[in-house]
């Protein structure tokens, strides 16, 4: 392994052993783990930057001169047997990545970049890790003597290649397509902290980067000085694609963050169907269990049989969080009931709903207050509550931690933690890293 600003400025020799001029920097082309090298550029006696494909480069050799050491880059070839090619604008460099901040997607944070870390992977020269902490600081400012002498008490902070992030605009959209949507990977909570270090151009890179669903709970979870930046610079158009693909509850949390002009806009451009139950949940106030209820439940008409209600589900293919449990209504819409999983996949098919539903429903009204669902929730031990109007027709349902939200204390729903991480062992058997 060598850093990057070991090699810089240092000189680059053909198998001649004429001097070229001084290696300037390498182009690199971006992967899921490392970044592979394709060339060095070096700047020659007449300040002309030149490029020479890494075919070319034989090794690299120390050089001594009194008491300190160099490292020269040998070619496999004359000069003039080499094609060398002038610069291009928008090559991708390592030396760009130098003092920039880049996000670190494990330690879930910002950090700035002193020194990039290159070595052989599979018989290629690559980028395998960027250098972040004060020992590379001291080693880049020369500080040789004092680096030697406190690196046992201070640790090498060293980040790899794979869980880098990096936020050029030139370079965003190309490094998150070939490194798997990294960013896209975190909570909602832990992009929302990202964000508050990020300036707004930055901020609507990664927001851009997310899908819709993704980027509706971060601009949910994110300060009130990044919402209001986010949303100030979003058009209608863009806002409006938004709220119609993410469920209601959530648009509903998205459009009371506006002014009440631009959020009346909206909702006239939306669909009137999508508008209107938008506009419902708005309608309670913000301490109403309706007002943090999800509107999208799947409901078993009561006289659907087993082998029927399965078909059912089949067709549309609902997340997990949905089928917890099913509920059943009758020809008004009237809650009469709740199915568990179970009891639907040990029925007999063709025996009906009703002979194996839950018939004491436990529930809460869309008026009633937060703190009514938390009691009910924490009473039952319940996950998913059933929220009805005034007439008994249900309304939604309320996810335990949408209630518990409102009772977590704001200094600790922003405290970071970062998961345990998992690693097999030959045996077959894991430990903790």
């Amino acid at each position: 392994m060598v850093h990057f600003t070991e090699l810089r400025g240092n000189k680059v020799y053909d198998l001649k052993e004429n001097c070229l001029g001084r290696l300037t920097d390498f182009v690199f082309v971006d992967g899921t783990k490392y970044a592979e090298i394709t060339h060095l550029i070096y700047e020659d006696e007449n300040k002309y930057r030149k490029k020479i494909p890494w075919a070319f480069v034989k090794e690299f050799m120390q050089d001594h001169k009194g008491n300190k050491t160099f490292i020269s880059i040998h070619l496999n070839s004359p000069v003039d047997a080499i094609t060398q090619f002038f610069m291009k604008d928008k090559e991708v460099l390592v030396g760009d990545i130098l003092d920039k901040q880049v996000i670190d997607v494990d330690g879930v944070k910002i950090v700035r970049v002193n020194d990039v870390i290159l070595g052989k992977v599979d018989s290629k020269f690559s980028i395998v890790a960027v250098s972040v902490g004060a020992l590379s600081l001291m080693r880049r400012l020369g500080f040789e003597k004092i680096t030697g002498l406190v690196s046992s008490k201070i640790k090498e902070n060293i980040i790899p290649w794979k869980s880098v992030e990096r936020l050029e605009p030139e370079v965003h959209d190309l490094h998150l397509k070939l490194q798997k949507n990294k960013i896209a990977d975190l909570h909602p909570e832990d992009i929302a902290d990202i964000m508050e270090d990020l300036t707004h151009t930055e901020r609507i890179l990664i927001f851009n980067s997310l899908n819709t669903q993704k980027a509706a709970k971060t601009l949910i979870k994110a300060g009130e000085n990044v919402q209001d930046s986010m949303l100030k610079s979003f058009k209608i158009e863009k806002v409006k694609e938004l709220l119609e693909n993410i469920p209601h509850d959530q648009a509903a949390d998205i459009i009371s963050m506006m002014p009440k002009h631009k959020a009346e806009e909206i909702l006239k451009s939306m669909r009137k169907e999508t508008s209107a139950k938008i506009r419902k949940i708005l309608d309670y106030y913000p301490e109403s269990i309706g007002s943090i209820m999800k509107t999208e439940f799947i409901a078993i008409p009561e006289d659907y049989t087993s082998e029927k209600t399965i078909d059912l589900l089949r067709q549309l293919k609902p997340s997990s969080d949905k089928i917890y449990h099913l509920y059943v209504v009758n020809k008004d819409n009237h809650l009469i009931g709740v199915l568990s999983i179970r009891a639907l996949l040990t029925a007999d098919p063709k025996s009906n709903v009703v002979d194996f539903m839950k018939k004491q429903v436990v529930y809460a009204r869309d008026t009633s207050t937060k703190e009514t669902a938390a009691r009910i929730m924490a009473r039952y031990d319940l996950y998913l509550l059933p929220v009805v109007d005034k007439e008994g027709i249900l309304r939604g349902i309320v996810k335990a931690d949408d209630v518990l939200e409102g009772y977590i204390p704001k200094r600790l729903r922003r405290e970071k933690f970062i998961p345990l991480k998992i690693k097999a062992r030959q045996n077959g058997n894991s430990k903790k890293v």
